[in-house]
Parts: C-alpha cells; structure tokens; sequence
C-alpha cells in the first residue's frame, strides 16, 4: 500500500488517489463500463479512513515518512509489549476517535493517564486528514 521508507517524505494524498484509481478500473471492469467518479467517492466514502491510517501508523513506527504528518510524530510509537498500549491501538485500527477510546478505557478500568499518554504519542487529532471527496 505505502512504499518502503526513503528520505524524500511520501503523500498519503499521491497515494490515495492511486488507490482510487485502481479501485476504480477494477470496479468499472468488473461492472463493464466506467464508473468514472462515482467510483472514487465509493473509495473515498469506504477506505480512505482506514488508508490514512494505516500511512499515519507507518509515519509513527519509522517506516514511512509521511508530509502530511507533523515530523515530531515519525518513528514515536511506545513499547507494543505494553498491554494499555495494545489496547489503545487496537481502539485507534477500529477508528475511534479520542473520546471514544477515553470511554471504552473507563467502562474497562483502564489507567486513564497511561491512556492519555499513549493518545498524546499518536495524536490521532494532529494526524485527522480529510476525504479525498465528499
């Protein structure tokens, strides 16, 4: 999905419409006619969210540099050994938003300061992108 690490930094933007258009010329084949821009609102609507976060999880454990994560973000991820922390990530790959993960913590009894703590590291705010399309 995203390309090896290189000192040049990445577009999660470049790449999403790259998505995009596959998706498109694979649904537009699969339908027998081009589905031009319907097709990559379809995209936009379904994955993009999952897509940049995937790019901004790879901007926070080193692997890709990504220009539109703040710099202070690359290579910031904790130990993934901690269980709080396991916790917090998996919530953030389900795609809760901070709140969220605040109250699933206290229905769990997690540690809340721990938990803001790893929140702060992946500044999922700091991190927010918009739709490619609406």
């Amino acid at each position: 999905m995203c390309r090896e690490y290189s000192s040049i930094p990445a577009s999660v933007y470049d790449q999403a419409w790259q998505a995009a258009y596959r998706h498109k010329w694979i649904e537009s084949e699969r339908q027998g006619r081009d589905l031009g821009h319907a097709a990559i609102k379809d995209w936009s609507r379904l994955h993009f969210k999952r897509f940049y976060r995937w790019c901004h999880w790879l901007h926070l454990t080193g692997q890709q540099w990504f220009q539109e994560f703040p710099a202070s973000q690359f290579n910031s991820v904790m130990d993934p050994r901690d269980e709080i922390e396991r916790q917090v990530i998996h919530c953030f790959w389900d795609g809760q938003e901070n709140l969220e993960i605040f109250l699933s913590a206290h229905g769990c009894g997690w540690p809340i300061e721990r938990v803001r703590v790893v929140l702060s590291t992946l500044g999922i705010n700091e991190a927010r992108l918009s739709p490619l399309v609406k």
